[in-house]
């Protein structure tokens, strides 16, 4: 049990941190890789250009924003023999009259 002059630290603690906009994260990673992740951490929570190289490294990377919705897939340049097979299945209720 911790005291309550320690749970007051914490709590002023993060709630000055949420005030600079950080958030508190956990990962659990192998312990080859723990360094890594803290040097990318404290690199990250620096504003400098070196925290936004890596960041736009990372999300090139990482989340691949290219491909975020449906339209974005189905909109490319892909062949049609790509998506045969995707929509075979027929519609059997919900159609209504439409007049042209």
């Amino acid at each position: 049990m911790t005291s309550k002059s320690q749970r007051k630290a914490t709590r002023t603690h993060r709630r000055r941190a949420a005030a600079r906009g950080f958030v508190r994260v956990e990962v659990q990673a192998s312990k080859q890789d723990a360094g890594l992740i803290r040097a990318l951490a404290e690199t990250l929570r620096g504003g400098d250009e070196k925290a936004e190289a890596l960041r736009s490294t990372l999300v090139k990377s990482v989340m691949n924003p290219e491909m975020r919705t449906a339209f974005d897939i189905f909109g490319s340049e892909l062949p049609d023999e790509v998506f045969t097979d995707v929509f075979d299945q027929p519609r059997l209720r919900g159609w209504r009259r439409v007049d042209l």
